[in-house]
């Protein structure tokens, strides 16, 4: 029987998934802001950040006047 380290199982379920093991443009690119702003009114309310799990956590702090909505400038701080 052939042993697998966790690591080369991982990879290898990656792969069956068409994914590299480093992991995917795709699936580690960040969304930009005109992807949040599903309404287009040029803000990123708390329901649209709820999206994008980082962002969510983030918002309050993001939200420097706090308005309830991060502006682009607000939303360019989110690393």
């Amino acid at each position: 029987m052939m042993r697998f380290s966790r690591t080369a199982a991982a990879a290898v379920l990656l792969a069956g998934l068409g994914l590299a093991a480093t992991g995917s443009a795709v699936a580690q690119a960040k969304p930009g802001f005109e992807a949040l702003d599903k309404n287009g009114d040029g803000k990123i309310s708390l329901t649209e950040a709820s999206s994008n799990d980082a962002l969510f956590v983030a918002f309050k702090g993001l939200d420097a006047d706090k308005d309830g909505e991060l502006s682009r400038e607000e939303f360019a701080k989110h690393k």
